[in-house]
């Protein structure tokens, strides 16, 4: 079967420097989903069971402090989103321009975020810029910028430039991005009316806005005597700084970092979104005599979904263990789990899908199993070798 290549002819070559500005955003925002995912690992909450009647409480007694790495870390991916805008408005006026920027209108050139129609008009109208022909109202760059502003929206303060902005200008002047646990999940292992999960942060203002969870807040109860076991899933939230609403963090760089790739860059180059998306991983460690030329080859996969499939994969990995481990002998479980460590993300969850669609016959299923059995038994006999010393 055949593929077409990507289309990137509609990124000029004064506009290529975005590509890896992105790809450094990618790999910030990988190092923040790999920091949170090993948080959140590690069960960073404890707990205690308090008798209140004839229900038992289970009450988070502390919380593991989150890695100050994990803030900072957001804050650089944020500035260096923020810095790919502005880095493309810059290069656009140099280039249609045609002639070297003063100093000073070097300083004037950013990138606008509005909530008012009356604030961008007013910057188009600074004295370094309203003489730059690039930047003139009725100018297609103008236009442009104009179409991107927060106050194209009904709220401005969702607006993902006027989000972006408010995050970095937090970073750059006050302090780093607030960052917190958040209680993603609970529940029981097994089904059971019994167990009843009081989420913190459906208590606080803005339900289901990814509100951080504290100490003393009840997670769950139980009839006093009962014995449930259930499963706690953390993750991590930031706080918008304009709004103190909290957010999941992978979901909100990943929110982000799509718009400025997939939208924003496009539109203040060509005027539309209808472009071929910009790939967001590229290996900018080392130097390219032809980036352009590397771009076909680069990941199409951004680092949330390269989490996502991580996360899948994981499970996946103790599901084939689960799977496997009674049809060979309980003797293989090591073998067998360390045969799934050994596979590949994406060759995990292939075969996965492969079992999930053999189940609905039985034969079928049969063979599916016996031949990952089998790799389970040519990966052993490769390296298990019994010692003939």
């Amino acid at each position: 079967m055949s593929t077409t290549a990507a289309d990137y002819s509609w990124l000029p070559d004064h506009q290529l420097h975005v590509v890896a500005t992105l790809a450094h955003v990618d790999q910030t925002v990988d190092r923040v989903i790999r920091m949170v995912h090993d948080y959140t690992a590690q069960e960073p909450l404890s707990l205690k069971n308090v008798v209140d009647g004839d229900q038992v409480q289970a009450v988070v007694t502390a919380i593991a402090p989150l890695p100050e790495a994990i803030p900072r870390l957001v804050a650089d991916a944020l500035t260096q989103l923020r810095a790919a805008l502005e880095h493309t408005v810059y290069a656009e006026v140099q280039h249609l321009l045609r002639r070297p920027l003063t100093a000073a209108e070097e300083r004037s050139i950013e990138m606008p975020a509005s909530t008012r129609l009356a604030d961008f008009e007013a910057w188009l109208n600074h004295r370094h810029r309203r003489g730059l022909p690039p930047l003139q109202p009725s100018a297609p760059l103008a236009q442009r910028i104009r179409a991107l502003q927060p106050f194209q929206r009904q709220e401005p303060g969702e607006h993902p430039l006027k989000i972006l902005v408010e995050y970095t200008n937090m970073a750059k002047h006050r302090r780093p991005t607030v960052a917190a646990a958040r209680l993603g999940a609970v529940h029981p292992d097994a089904p059971n009316p019994g167990l009843a999960v009081s989420q913190p942060l459906e208590r606080r203002p803005k339900p289901g806005s990814g509100q951080p969870i504290h100490v003393n807040d009840v997670i769950a109860m139980a009839p006093r005597g009962a014995y449930i076991p259930f499963s706690i899933w953390t993750t991590v939230s930031l706080q918008r700084p304009h709004t103190g609403i909290w957010n999941i963090a992978a979901k909100e760089l990943e929110y982000l970092e799509d718009w400025v790739r997939t939208t924003a860059v496009p539109i203040i180059v060509t005027g539309g979104r209808e472009v071929t998306p910009l790939p967001p991983r590229l290996d900018i460690s080392t130097g390219y005599d032809d980036l352009r030329s590397e771009l076909p080859r680069a990941g199409a996969a951004s680092a949330a979904e390269r989490g996502e499939q991580r996360i899948q994969a994981a499970v996946a990995r103790a599901g084939l263990t689960e799977i496997l481990v009674p049809l060979m002998g309980s003797d293989m479980s090591d073998t067998v789990s360390e045969w799934a460590a050994t596979l590949p993300d994406d060759a995990v969850l292939e075969r996965i899908h492969h079992l999930v669609q053999a189940r609905h016959s039985h034969q079928e299923a049969l063979k599916a199993t016996g031949q990952l059995a089998a790799e389970v038994r040519d990966y052993m006999g490769r390296h298990h070798e019994p010692d003939r010393g």
